[in-house]
Parts: C-alpha cells; sequence; structure tokens
C-alpha cells in the first residue's frame, strides 16, 4: 500500500451550515453514517450522502475532512487531488504530510470548485489520485460516489439542526423534494413546483364523502405521519386495504384519497425541506364554493357529494349544496397562499383569455428588469394553479358569497399552525 483513502468527512462540523454540510438522516429509525465514505465500510452511493444549503455556504471556505493513510515504510510527504465531482467540483492538489512515525493524517481539502447553484439532487464522482513527494506523476487512488442534496437554505422548523434529532431533514424525503424542485433557485419557483407535484403526480383524489384527512394533521398539537406519507404516496406503495367507498364506481385505496390538512402538511415539510419557508393555516369558517377543481376531481362547487352522489356541481346560488366548513393552504413567508388541494376552474375560453393576460405580464415584467424578475407563476395561475396568491384575491377565487346566506358561511381569517410530524 502506497497511500490510502480512509475516509471523507461532509458533515465535520454539526454546529456550522456555512463550511460544513447539514445534519441529517435517512428516517425516522436510520441516521446517515459519518464519516459519509468509510473505506472499512463499503456502502452504496446513495448511502453516503451529504446536503448543503446554498444560501448559507454561499462565499464561505467549505471543506471535507479526509484521513490519509500509508504504510510505516513510506515517505512522509505527499500530495494528492481528485478529479471531476460533479456539484463538489474537482479537488486541486494539497499537501499530505505524515509527521515523525505517523502512519495517519487528516486533511482538510477545500470544495474551491463547487457549483452550488439551485436545488437538486446529484451522484457525483471523485477520481483521486495521488504522487510522492519529487514525483511529477499522479497515479490514481480511488474513485469515491457521492449522492448530495443541494437546497435553498436551512430547512426551517419542523426540521432541525440539532445533531442527531429526528427532526433533521430526511434522505426519503430529500429523494423526491430535491428531485420535484430540481433546478429551481427561488423559494417561490420550488413551492409552485410542489403545488403541481403535489396535485397531480400521485394520482391522489379529494374525500367526497366527508373531507378526512388520512395522515394525522389537522391542528397544533398534532402530528403528520410523514413515514406513511413517503412509503404510501411518494413510493406509491399504499397498503391494499382499507377501499374508499368500497363497492361503487368511486372504489380507491384509502391511502390513497386526502383532504386540504394532507396537502397543506405535505406540502409545507416538503418545500421547507429544500428551503422554501412554508407555513401551514387552518382557515375557519371557510365557506360555499366557487367552480374549482379538488385534488383529482373535476368542475365542482358541491364537494361532499359522496359514493354514489353524482351531482359534484350545482346551482350556484343553491343552499343545500355542501361546503368547506374549514380549510388548510400554506402561505410563503407569511404573505401570500399557495394551495395543492384544489385548483381554480377555468373554462376553455377563460384560460385562453387569462393566459393571454399572465404571459404579457408575465413578459413585460422580464423585459423591464432586464430579466432579473421572472413571474413565474402568472403563467402557472393562468392554468388554474391557486399559488401566490394575496389572500383577498385567493378568496375571491375560491369562496363563493354572492347571497347573503352563502356570505355568512365565511368570513373567517387563516391562522398559522405548528406543524410537527411523528417520530416514533
Amino acid at each position: 500500500m502506497a497511500l490510502q483513502l480512509n475516509s471523507i468527512t461532509f458533515d465535520h462540523d454539526p454546529t456550522q451550515s456555512a463550511t460544513s454540510a447539514l445534519n441529517i438522516r435517512r428516517n425516522k429509525d436510520f441516521e446517515v453514517p459519518i464519516p459519509e465514505y468509510d473505506v472499512t465500510q463499503p456502502r452504496a452511493p446513495t448511502q453516503q450522502s451529504a446536503a448543503y444549503a446554498i444560501d448559507a455556504t454561499r462565499g464561505q471556505a467549505v471543506i471535507v475532512r479526509c484521513v490519509f493513510q500509508r504504510a510505516p515504510a513510506d515517505g512522509p510527504q505527499w500530495h494528492v487531488r481528485a478529479t471531476g465531482g460533479g456539484v463538489l467540483g474537482r479537488l486541486d492538489p494539497q499537501a499530505v504530510t505524515f509527521t515523525g512515525a505517523a502512519v495517519v493524517v487528516t486533511v482538510d481539502m477545500p470544495l474551491v470548485h463547487r457549483r452550488f447553484a439551485a436545488v437538486g439532487r446529484h451522484l457525483p464522482v471523485w477520481h483521486w489520485e495521488y504522487r510522492p513527494s519529487g514525483s511529477s506523476s499522479w497515479q490514481p487512488l480511488v474513485a469515491t460516489f457521492h449522492c448530495i442534496y443541494l437546497l435553498q437554505s436551512v430547512p426551517a422548523q419542523p426540521w432541525t439542526q440539532t445533531f442527531a434529532d429526528r427532526h433533521n431533514p430526511w434522505t426519503d424525503l430529500l429523494d423526491h423534494s430535491c428531485v420535484i424542485a430540481d433546478g429551481t433557485t427561488q423559494e417561490m419557483d420550488a413551492a409552485i413546483a410542489h403545488v403541481k407535484a403535489i396535485n397531480a403526480s400521485y394520482g391522489l383524489r379529494y374525500d367526497i364523502v366527508s373531507g378526512a384527512p388520512r395522515y394525522g394533521f389537522v391542528l397544533t398539537g398534532d402530528a403528520f405521519d410523514l413515514t406513511d406519507w413517503i412509503a404510501f404516496v411518494l413510493n406509491g406503495n399504499p397498503p391494499g386495504s382499507p377501499i374508499f367507498c368500497q363497492g361503487t364506481g368511486e372504489a380507491y385505496l384509502d391511502f390513497e384519497i386526502v383532504n386540504c390538512y394532507d396537502c397543506a402538511a405535505s406540502l409545507t415539510l416538503m418545500g421547507k425541506s429544500v428551503g422554501a419557508r412554508l407555513d401551514y393555516y387552518f382557515h375557519e369558517p371557510f365557506g360555499f364554493l366557487n367552480f374549482v377543481i379538488p385534488i383529482g376531481r373535476g368542475q365542482c362547487n358541491n364537494p361532499f357529494y359522496g359514493c354514489t352522489g353524482n351531482d359534484p356541481i350545482r346551482g350556484v346560488d343553491d343552499a343545500t349544496r355542501t361546503r368547506f366548513g374549514n380549510h388548510a393552504y400554506t402561505k410563503l413567508a407569511g404573505q401570500n397562499n399557495f394551495d395543492a388541494c384544489m385548483k381554480q376552474w377555468l373554462s376553455w375560453l377563460s384560460e385562453i383569455i387569462l393566459s393571454v393576460i399572465m404571459f404579457l405580464l408575465w413578459l413585460i415584467i422580464l423585459i423591464v428588469t432586464f430579466g432579473t424578475v421572472n413571474r413565474f407563476d402568472l403563467l402557472a395561475r393562468a392554468q388554474g394553479w391557486l399559488v401566490n396568491l394575496q389572500q383577498p384575491a385567493y378568496e375571491q377565487i375560491t369562496i363563493d358569497t354572492n347571497t347573503p346566506a352563502e356570505a355568512a358561511a365565511a368570513g373567517g381569517s387563516p391562522v398559522v399552525q405548528v406543524l410537527d410530524f411523528r417520530v416514533t
């Protein structure tokens, strides 16, 4: 053995998010091993994972901590480098000096060529090389494979950076949320990407019987079942029973039935995991609905029409139609609304007109700001997505207050809730 790379530690300082990787874990039961690369414990690349917050590391001296070993008879002075590295970048040549009889030494390698630009999940490879002091010939050492998650900022509560806490960001979730928000550089764009994914990518359907949750969170003090959400929804492995609306045309796997609480809680947790400052809001009373499209359903202003009902649409002033007694959705940084549970219903003509208007607004803003402001949300709203809406505009789109009875059923205000998820 001439020289050996024993380990690479990305999360070398659990108290730092500026110069070190973040504290993460696989899920509620398993941690990410540290050091993330260990020559004595071969692991798959996805198990040699690390996460970085783009905002926190910008302009900082980020390093990885490496341990090298030599044979006792070998010389004391070496140089090492690594090519490749993807978003981590190549590692410039670094001196590795063994003092006296030492056969192991720790060297900090700076990530000066990293490319931490946008949210994403990456599988970089470093090809390590070494040379003894006085030699000009580089020799292959080893190839190391890694899984790197790039987040916009350090995930906020209920995620935490307390070392070894079960609320450290889960890679089982980042495997999905980083892919959903891939390429985004602004939290609004990451939030919109998650709204679209939750609403349209997993075959979820609104509970047309009672609007009941399946994953446990409603108000402060409850806990969202994130483990089941990942397994049943994101990984697509729900249990075969129970069946929702058994024996009817609406029969469906029960854990693919959701309500607004499920959508808002999952949107908050997934968005926050990549650094978007989404929070869960509960609004009671909410009221009768204008024509909307509940998740997985069609045009509707009578949301609880039942397993055997066939009237999601009733007269706009029909006092017998059902309504939302309350509703949950999210706000970004305590400001505008993002709702993954439903979309605005638009006729084909309305959608064409709105698309033209929103496109022109988007283009004007882009030109006036010389491309520095991209109001991507305007294009999304032209398709009915309820994203980046101020409260009055959101309520105007979703709540029907046309008659005195309808107005009396509305009138509530959104209240932020403390979201948590199960770790036991």
